[in-house]
């Protein structure tokens, strides 16, 4: 029968104990941890059965000793599986290269993978789940190194951003709170308080062009929860006023929209004929019309008026758009031009 493995924080102390010729015994070692003798000795003999480490025990100088050469390495604690997953830690990790801290991060799983050895197993993670290297925005380490101590320091920041909404660069001070990676667009984002606008707004690392430290300092209100703010956008756009949303999706499209999450306050409504209807509460609407437009007449926004109200200009606009195109190319045709 398979001994169950030991706290591999105690397995360190035992190890660190007899390579220091420290002459450990349980009774001391247990006092340490606050465990029973026993449970100490059932740590010693795992090492030694199942870890084949050289441990014997001095009679008179009543503790344990390491009676040759051995080396207490991940090998020899990591099973196979656990192992396994390391390697592919490392490998989905590779998707934050130039974030704070992942040389760190890298380097120490580098450390550990050294002594794992090589597998020849057919059946090896790597070789039954492969993982998708998003395509990510471009990083700039020194852009995330100033974000990183600014928000560690509680510092203001001055920045200049390029807003994609007007196409311009604007210069803003803010108090950067958190960085924020979105999984599904693979890109960092700053969730900042802005004075320019006067409320809490997100921005995307990559749209950052410049940064001035400031020496002015900022508190967090405690009214701010990085779990609500979240709640609150959509698409990582924010919005001031909350909005109850409520779209109903035709039959060929809610299969799909049922296999995601959108939001985390989306709720799902299901009807007999196959439609649903889909309930969250956001405050972006802009980002909301934007996605919904995506599925064309397969969407219908039921509320709130003023986002069916967004959708129908966007739409009479397009129509305008592509009939002015219908009409140019027709006259194009008859030679009118």
């Amino acid at each position: 029968m398979r001994q169950s493995r030991p706290p591999l924080v105690r397995m360190q102390h035992i190890d660190r104990e007899l390579r220091n010729n420290g002459f450990p015994n349980c009774t001391r070692v247990a006092c340490h941890f606050e465990v029973s003798s026993k449970s100490i000795q059932r740590d010693i003999e795992y090492m030694r059965d199942m870890l084949h480490a050289p441990i014997d025990y001095d009679k008179k100088k009543k503790g344990y000793y390491y009676n040759k050469e051995w080396s207490f390495l991940p090998s020899a604690f990591l099973d196979r599986q656990e192992a396994e997953a390391l390697k592919a830690t490392k490998k989905v990790l590779s998707q934050y290269q130039g974030t704070p801290y992942y040389q760190e991060i890298s380097s120490a799983l580098d450390k550990v993978l050294q002594y794992l050895p090589a597998s020849h197993s057919e059946n090896g993670i790597l070789d039954i789940y492969s993982f998708e290297q998003a395509p990510s925005s471009e990083i700039d380490a020194k852009t995330f190194s100033l974000l990183d101590e600014a928000i560690r320091n509680s510092r203001q920041i001055a920045i200049a951003y390029h807003a994609p909404s007007k196409q311009a660069k604007t210069e803003r001070t803010v108090h950067p709170y958190r960085l924020h990676y979105d999984q599904s667009k693979s890109t960092w984002y700053l969730i900042a308080f802005c004075e320019l606008r006067q409320a809490t707004r997100t921005f995307a690392v990559n749209r950052i062009r410049s940064i001035t430290p400031c020496a002015t300092g900022f508190t967090i209100p405690e009214s701010f929860s990085i779990e609500k703010y979240l709640e609150q956008t959509f698409d990582q756009c924010a919005g001031v006023e909350e909005h109850a949303i409520v779209i109903r999706f035709s039959p060929y499209q809610s299969q799909w929209i049922k296999e995601h999450r959108w939001h985390p306050t989306q709720q799902i409504e299901e009807h007999e004929n196959g439609s649903i209807t889909l309930h969250m509460k956001v405050s972006a609407l802009d980002a909301v019309k934007r996605w919904v437009m995506r599925y064309g007449k397969e969407a219908e926004v039921v509320e709130p008026e003023e986002l069916r109200n967004m959708i129908r200009e966007e739409v009479r606009m397009m129509g305008e758009m592509y009939g002015m195109i219908e009409l140019r190319n027709r006259n194009k045709f008859e030679g009118n031009e």
